[in-house]
């Protein structure tokens, strides 16, 4: 006797399943924070709220070049589709691991029968664009390093501007991943020409300035006697601090790593009690719009939903017999 599976239920019960799971989790990290979330003092909460705009630009932006990558590579889906699976996946950071974000986004393009594959393949090549985007934010950032020593060496932060923008063509990358392909057996390449490499990366470092200035505007927010002339530093910190928090898929969301590499970093330029404050409020200050893109984005599908079962009523038969009065 076999036993009918029903798969759309179990997808259902998944997506409630891990819904739940990251709501527990935000839930206990704001917890465990309590204390210093208790000493937010003296914010300026309409400046605060301002910076916010940067971070919701900065998630649009990214949803964009994600189907602007699948574009490139031939498996892309319409644009609303695109970016509301993206938004959707951004709850998949907040498990260890890249596969939740992965698996919420080949729902979406599975539906439209878009080569899966590939599809993860342009994951694949967004995240290494994201470390690269934030890398040479911090490498330029560097050159405003409150570091006599730095300040020294200016022209070997200058060669590793240039030497970048060498080691980001696709050449030397598949060589690189060919040799990590062997080590967990998985080919791991990418299909792109150097110009559309650059082209995408440029995009990305423009994207994470967006994120950066954002992120300048919430410190001034706490810590108002930051200078203009560390804007990038600060946008740097963040930057260094957001390529730690992805290469450390043990922690989700980076979570601890992020904010340690960026209390250390802030600490060099205001008092350690302002950076401490500020590592954690940044994490506050990325989920609640991340949690508001969620929702719109559910919002949205839903509503799609309901618009597509309302069109797709059947048609009245060509051949009943329409009712009418009888005149006597």
């Amino acid at each position: 006797m076999k036993i009918k599976v029903n798969k759309q239920k179990i997808l259902k019960a998944c997506k409630i399943a891990f819904g739940v799971l990251v709501v527990v989790f935000l839930a206990w990290y704001f917890w465990k924070n309590r204390e210093d979330f208790s000493k937010i003092e003296g914010v300026n909460w309409g400046i605060f709220i301002f910076s916010m705009l940067f971070y919701f630009i900065y998630k649009i932006t990214l949803a964009s070049l994600w189907h602007y990558i699948t574009m490139i590579n031939g498996c892309s889906i319409k644009y609303e589709k695109a970016v509301t699976s993206y938004l959707y996946s951004i709850l998949g950071k907040y498990i260890p691991g890249k596969v939740f974000m992965l698996a919420a986004r080949l729902t979406y393009y599975k539906e439209e029968d878009a080569p899966l594959p590939k599809v993860t393949v342009c994951f694949f090549i967004e995240n290494i664009c994201t470390l690269l985007g934030a890398a040479m934010l911090f490498i330029v950032s560097l050159l405003f390093f409150p570091n006599e020593l730095l300040e020294n060496y200016k022209w070997i932060t200058i060669a590793l501007i240039a030497a970048f923008f060498v080691c980001i063509h696709p050449k030397i990358i598949n060589f690189i991943l060919k040799l990590i392909g062997k080590l967990f057996k998985k080919d791991l390449m990418i299909p792109m020409k150097y110009s559309q490499m650059l082209k995408v990366v440029l995009l990305f470092i423009a994207n994470w300035l967006i994120v950066g200035v954002g992120f300048f505007i919430l410190t001034q927010s706490i810590y108002p006697d930051i200078q203009l002339s560390q804007m990038l530093y600060c946008a740097g910190i963040w930057g260094v601090s957001a390529i730690m928090g992805i290469l450390a898929i043990f922690a989700p969301s980076g979570l601890g790593v992020r904010e340690g590499i960026m209390t250390w970093g802030l600490a060099q330029i205001m008092p350690m009690e302002y950076a401490l404050v500020i590592s954690v409020v940044s994490r506050l200050w990325q989920t609640i719009p991340e949690l508001i893109l969620v929702g719109m984005a559910f919002i949205w599908s839903r509503i799609r939903k309901l618009t597509k079962i309302k069109f797709k009523q059947p048609p009245a038969d060509e051949g009943a017999e329409v009712p009418h009065e009888n005149k006597e």
